[in-house]
């Protein structure tokens, strides 16, 4: 299981797993720090997120929200979807496709 956040550009491209196991390359989350104004996350390329992984997606989206940036979540996986329903998060997702 790997997890992979690559910056181009306004977007942040991720790969592989965002769950509890993968987590901890990226926290604290730095590559928000860079960014300016309009963002968007691009969750194409993930093949698996955990309940851990929506909740720290929730915490980088209130850190942007502080940093008065915008975030976009594209290309949301179904799995992540199902998720968000099942915690009765999804209206905190700003999902955009």
């Amino acid at each position: 299981m790997t997890l992979r956040i690559e910056r181009q550009g306004d977007s942040l491209n991720f790969t592989g797993t965002l769950n509890r196991d993968t987590l901890m390359l990226y926290s604290p989350f730095v590559l928000l720090n860079d960014c300016r104004g309009d963002v968007r996350f691009d969750l194409a390329a993930l093949d698996n997120i955990d309940t851990a992984g929506l909740a720290w997606l929730l915490q980088q989206l209130a850190a942007a929200k502080q940093q008065g940036l915008t975030i976009a979540l594209c290309n949301v996986p179904k799995q992540l979807l199902s998720l968000a329903d099942v915690t009765a998060v999804r209206p905190l997702l700003p999902i955009s496709n």
